[in-house]
């Protein structure tokens, strides 16, 4: 984790309010959104001009008080609450057809939603559930509403932007951590070796990496500025790590020979899962 000094250095130079962009006609999607980063980001949109919010949230109840409390604090009422459940492939599927099918355009996707897991957990797929969560269900998401994304460049011109919430974990990983195998998925899945510290450090390392190689396939409040003001950067963002107003260079592990053999074996990992749960044919 963060030394010590780099923690006191972040609390006193927090990420600068991006109140300088404009989301004015612009439909927003932001996973994760009752509640924390998720939430705050929303309202950040919302106070940013966003003309359609989409919140996509777990619980139902949660999610219309989210929608009730961004309204009171800006005004915005073109709100509407989707519910889905990232711990099962089929609720992703049902999400994502439900935005494809309801939704005309879409501008911004940002991913929030995710957990932190103590102990080994199946989820109802029969895959780690932070694994599921964070990884496997955030994955299919994605391929699921890239289309719509594109359809929307096509439909205005306007360069549309997917965020997937990540963590500074990846830059400081250990090449001890990582599996000799280079089968990373299959290491986060297996329960003899769940170790909670390790655990962490690579299911985020799993979500990176699929970030990274989707973008070579593909030409609290203020940790919101950080997400909302990295869904209006350019494409030299692509698949890259935003960090406190900045791209920082790879850390030590990311920058080295053995990621660069792990990132695309962890997304043909991925893949292979998907494609056993969905028709990606013509998505990749």
């Amino acid at each position: 984790m963060s030394s010590m000094k780099e923690q006191f250095w972040a609390a006193r130079h927090p990420p600068k309010n991006p109140s300088h962009l404009s989301f004015n006609n612009k439909v927003i999607l932001v996973s994760g959104a009752n509640d924390g980063l998720g939430f705050q980001a929303a309202l950040k949109y919302a106070q940013l001009g966003a003309s359609t919010l989409i919140l996509g949230v777990r619980s139902k109840e949660k999610g219309e008080a989210a929608k009730v409390s961004i309204i009171q604090q800006t005004q915005c009422s073109n709100i509407t609450v989707m519910t889905v459940d990232l711990s099962t492939f089929a609720s992703v599927k049902d999400f994502a057809r439900r935005v494809n099918e309801e939704v005309p355009q879409l501008h911004v996707v940002l991913l929030c939603a995710g957990i932190m897991t103590s102990k080994y957990e199946k989820s109802p797929d029969g895959f780690e559930m932070a694994l599921q969560v964070n990884v496997l269900s955030t994955a299919l998401m994605v391929l699921l509403l890239l289309p719509k994304l594109q359809k929307t460049v096509c439909s205005d011109g306007s360069i549309p932007h997917l965020c997937i919430v990540n963590s500074l974990a990846t830059q400081e990983i250990k090449p001890e951590l990582i599996p000799t195998d280079n089968m990373l998925i299959q290491r986060l899945n297996d329960a003899s070796k769940f170790d909670f510290y390790a655990h962490y450090y690579l299911v985020k390392l799993a979500a990176r990496f699929f970030v990274q190689e989707l973008a070579t396939q593909k030409s609290a409040e203020e940790g919101s500025r950080t997400l909302v003001s990295a869904t209006a950067l350019g494409s030299e963002s692509n698949g890259k790590l935003w960090l406190n107003d900045e791209l920082p260079p790879p850390g030590p592990f990311m920058a080295s020979q053995c990621a660069a053999d792990l990132s695309p074996a962890t997304f043909q990992e991925i893949l292979t899962i998907l494609r056993q749960h969905c028709d990606l044919e013509g998505m990749l």
